[in-house]
């Protein structure tokens, strides 16, 4: 998949949920983060795992990422996720997906 990849209506997302190998999340201040779903520590869907604020915490080993710029905020991953443009047009929330 490539290009902007309709997730739904921006109204009704859900916290957090898988579009194909992307996460993505509705932010308390009502934005929107996309990024990879996979862990980088031991590739645990990142979907499932807890959102508190503008972190995502693995349910696997705990390691912390923040969803804005990939970062990790705390290991044991040591590489960053990647993250992915989002975009609300008319109503629907969008991903731009490489």
């Amino acid at each position: 998949m490539s290009g902007w990849i309709p997730v739904g209506r921006a109204e009704t997302a859900p916290e957090l949920q898988a579009v194909g190998e992307i996460a993505v999340a509705r932010l308390d201040d009502g934005s929107f983060a996309a990024f990879d779903d996979a862990c980088t520590h031991e590739e645990c869907p990142l979907s499932e795992s807890d959102l508190e604020g503008g972190k995502v915490v693995c349910y696997c080993h705990s390691s912390e990422f923040d969803v804005r710029t990939g970062a990790v905020l705390r290991g044991p991953a040591r590489e960053p996720i990647r993250v992915y443009e989002t975009r609300v047009v008319d109503g629907e929330l969008q991903v731009l997906a490489p």
